[in-house]
Order: C-alpha cells, then sequence, then structure tokens
C-alpha cells in the first residue's frame, strides 16, 4: 500500500501552499460577537421600561419594570450560540471564501445592532384608561425575536451553500486518490488490486505512464 500513498501527501501539501489562512474568517466571527454585545449592553440599557400606572389619592403611581435589563440579554446568548455553531463548522471545514464570511460577520452583526436601535426608538404602544395605563414596548420584544429569526437564517444560508459544500470536496479528493483498500488474500490478488489501483492513479493523472510501467513491472516481479 506505500506505492499508493505517496501522491496524497503532495496533493495536501500543495493545497495547504494555496489556501490562504483562517485569519477573515476569526476577523468576520469576532465583528458578529462585538456586535451582538454591543447591542446586548446598550439595548438593555437605553430600551424603553414596561409601565403602568395607577391613580392614588395623591395622584398617580407609576410602576416600572426594566424588562430589556432583566432578559434582553438572553436573546444576545442564544444569537451567538447560533453564529458560533455556523463558524465552527466552517472552521473545522477551513473554509477560506471571505464571501462566505462576510455574510456571516456583517449579516449577523448587521441584524442584531438593528434590533438595537429598534429597541431603543421604536415607540411604544399605550392602553388602558386613566388612571390605569400601560405603556407596552412592543417593538422591543418583536425586534429580538425577528433578531433571533433572521440570525438563523443567515447562518443556516452560510452553512448549507458554503461550508456543507467546502467540507464535502476534500473527502471525495481523498476517497478519488487513495481508492478502496484491500483485503487481505493471495499475492496474485493484492497484485491484482494494486495493478487496478494504479491504473485509477494514471487515468486520473496523479502519476505518469512511465511511472506506471515502473511499478507494475516491481509488482509483477514479486509474484
Amino acid at each position: 500500500m506505500a506505492l499508493l500513498d505517496h501522491s496524497v501527501p503532495d496533493t495536501d501539501a500543495r493545497r495547504d501552499r494555496a489556501a490562504p489562512g483562517l485569519g477573515y474568517a476569526y476577523l468576520m466571527t469576532a465583528v458578529a460577537f462585538v456586535s451582538l454585545v454591543i447591542s446586548g449592553i446598550f439595548g438593555s440599557i437605553f430600551s424603553p421600561d414596561f409601565v403602568s400606572t395607577s391613580g392614588t389619592a395623591t395622584g398617580y403611581t407609576y410602576q416600572h419594570a426594566p424588562v430589556a435589563a432583566y432578559s434582553g440579554w438572553i436573546w444576545n446568548l442564544i444569537a451567538m450560540a447560533i453564529v458560533l455553531s455556523a463558524a465552527m463548522q466552517g472552521i473545522r471545514a477551513k473554509v477560506t471564501d471571505r464571501v462566505a464570511w462576510t455574510v456571516l460577520g456583517l449579516g449577523a452583526g448587521g441584524i442584531w445592532l438593528a434590533v438595537m436601535f429598534v429597541s431603543i426608538f421604536a415607540p411604544v404602544m399605550v392602553s388602558g384608561t386613566a388612571p390605569w395605563l400601560t405603556w407596552t414596548p412592543l417593538g422591543e420584544i418583536f425586534a429580538v425575536i425577528a433578531g433571533i429569526v433572521l440570525t438563523w437564517i443567515v447562518c443556516r444560508f452560510v452553512k448549507t451553500t458554503f461550508f456543507q459544500a467546502d467540507a464535502a470536496q476534500p473527502r471525495a479528493a481523498t476517497a478519488e486518490t487513495t481508492g478502496p483498500v484491500a483485503g487481505p488474500g493471495s499475492p496474485a490478488d493484492d497484485a491484482a488490486t494494486k495493478l487496478r489501483q494504479l491504473a485509477q492513479l494514471r487515468d486520473s493523472g496523479v502519476i505518469t505512464e512511465a511511472e506506471f510501467q515502473t511499478k507494475k513491472d516491481d509488482l509483477l516481479s514479486r509474484i
């Protein structure tokens, strides 16, 4: 089998030298995470509270419930988990296509910066009749839900379009290069199997005709 394995390291070495590093992948992943952190911090601080009022003998009583400060950051953590899952798949597959990482980093980051602005500046809904009024920040509630859905769509698109396709290519190339593994048998059967594998390598252009003839003569001399 040593006669067949010599071409694999050469192919891998050429691929490694030609492929750029994963620095851009880490950069875009960091952009997405920084945007999520900024969105979570500023959204929790500046988003409007849930406010309810009640009338008393001395006037109105306002009750504030900072919903964003209590639970807003949970949505950002869920989005981070979705982005991290997609990024790790791309990093493990060694995807270096900048388009894929730009869509992931700027897409997820832009979504959550938009969520932050909508949560802060969207008008609240006032309901009830005086003195029992309620201010509900519907913009904040719908914004974070839409952010989770859009983040999942972007990550799903990147994984299926770029990451899974690139991960399948090295496996297919390795399978074509190495060929089937021969099981134990007689020396004649083993030699015939190796000759077929050598012929496949020659037909695919991995080895030249001269190398094929040399290895063929060497195999036949051992029978």
